[in-house]
C-alpha cells in the first residue's frame, strides 16, 4: 500500500525519516487539506493534530484505508464518516503521561514562584526580588480534573510536593484513590476548594467548555488554572473574565482555542472566521499580554523520549494494519 506521512514537524525530523524508510513511505511537511491531490494517492496516511480530517476532506480521499494519527487525541478526525466508509483509525494511546505531567508542574512552578517575571527582570538589568514573592505548593490543594493516565502522574508529583489532592472523575475508583491518596469530589467542589485546578481530560462534546463563565466564578479567589489537555475544554473568554475579576491569580496554558490560527496574522480579518471564533482569537491575544498568564505552544508532549515513543507506536500501528491485525483502534 502507498503510505504517506504528513505534517512533518521540526521535532520529528531526526527520528521519523528512519521509520518512513522502513515502510517505504513518503514524507511531506504540509497538512492534508493543503494538497488534496497529492494526499488522494495514498491508502495509508499519518498526520499530527492540525490536519483537517473532516467528512468534507475525507470524501476527497477515495483510496484511503488507514489514518494513523501521531497523537492520543482524535478530535480532528470524523470518526463517524470513517466508520461508514470503512476507514480504520488508530492513535497513540500512551506515550508521554509523565511528560505532560512534568510540563503541568513546570507551568505551576513558573506561576507560583514568578519565574518568568524574575528572569525577565534580570535580563532587563535588575536583580531585586521585590514584588516577586511567590507561594509554597506544600500544604496547598490541587484539583485534578480527569485522573486518567496523565492525571495519575500529576497526583504522584503533587503528593511529592506535599499537596492535598482532589480528583474529578466520571466514575469512582476506590482502590486507585486509596493507592494514590486523592479524594474524589464533584467538579463544583473541586473548583470551590482547590488552590490550583488542572485539566487532564480528552476533548469531546461532553468536555466542550467544561470550565466556562458559569462555573469559573465558583473558583477559589486567588487560585491558578492550568490546561495541558485541549484548548476548547475551557472557554477562553471565561479565563480573561476571571483574571480581571481577581478570581484567578494566574493561568498556565499549553493549549488554546483557535491555536491553529495564532500563527496567522490575517486570521482576525478573515471573512471565513465565525463571530465565536473571532471572539476566542481576540481573547487569546489579550491573554498573551497579561503578566500573570504563561502560554506555551502546545509543547507539553515535546520531549525527546515522548516523540520517540509516538513515532515508534505509529510505525507499529501501520505494521499491524498491513499484517491484518490492527492495533490501537479508535471509533
Amino acid at each position: 500500500m502507498k503510505i504517506g506521512f504528513f505534517e512533518l514537524k521540526e521535532w520529528e525530523k531526526e527520528i521519523l525519516p528512519d521509520y518512513a524508510k522502513k515502510l517505504k513511505a513518503d514524507i511531506y511537511p504540509f497538512e492534508v487539506e493543503e494538497d488534496i491531490k497529492t494526499v488522494a494517492e495514498y491508502e495509508i496516511i499519518s498526520t499530527f493534530i492540525y490536519s483537517d480530517l473532516s467528512e468534507k476532506i475525507l470524501k476527497k480521499l477515495p483510496n484511503l484505508k488507514l489514518i494513523a494519527t501521531r497523537s492520543t487525541g482524535f478530535d480532528h478526525i470524523d470518526l463517524r464518516y470513517c466508520k461508514s466508509s470503512k476507514i480504520t483509525v488508530c492513535n497513540v494511546p500512551s506515550y508521554g503521561e509523565n511528560t505532560v505531567a512534568e510540563h503541568t508542574f513546570a507551568l505551576i512552578l513558573a506561576l507560583s514562584r514568578r519565574i518568568v517575571e524574575g528572569a525577565n527582570r534580570v535580563k532587563q538589568g535588575g536583580f531585586s526580588p521585590a514584588g516577586l514573592t511567590g507561594f509554597d505548593l506544600n500544604g496547598k490543594t490541587i484539583g485534578i480534573i480527569g485522573v486518567g493516565s496523565i492525571g495519575q502522574w500529576v497526583v504522584k508529583y503533587a503528593k511529592a510536593f506535599g499537596m492535598k489532592v482532589l480528583g474529578v472523575t466520571r466514575q469512582g475508583h476506590e482502590k486507585l484513590e486509596k493507592k494514590l491518596g486523592y479524594k474524589r469530589v464533584p467538579l463544583e467542589v473541586c473548583l470551590e476548594q482547590a488552590d490550583i485546578v488542572t485539566l487532564h481530560v480528552p476533548y469531546c462534546q461532553a468536555t466542550h467548555h467544561l470550565i466556562n463563565r458559569g462555573n469559573i466564578k465558583a473558583m477559589k479567589k486567588g487560585s491558578l488554572l492550568i490546561n495541558t489537555a485541549r484548548g476548547p475544554v475551557i472557554e477562553t473568554e471565561s479565563i480573561l473574565w476571571a483574571l480581571e475579576q481577581g478570581i484567578l491569580a494566574g493561568a498556565g496554558l499549553d493549549v488554546l482555542e483557535e491555536e491553529e490560527n495564532l500563527d496567522d496574522p490575517q486570521a482576525l480579518f478573515s471573512s471565513y472566521i465565525s463571530n465565536d471564533d473571532l471572539k476566542e482569537l481576540v481573547a487569546v491575544h489579550l491573554l498573551r499580554e497579561k503578566p500573570n498568564v504563561i502560554i506555551t505552544p502546545h509543547n507539553a508532549f515535546n520531549s525527546k523520549e515522548a516523540v520517540g515513543r509516538i513515532i515508534q507506536t505509529t510505525y507499529q500501528n501501520i505494521q499491524a494494519f498491513l499484517a491484518g491485525k490492527p492495533e490501537n483502534l479508535v471509533g
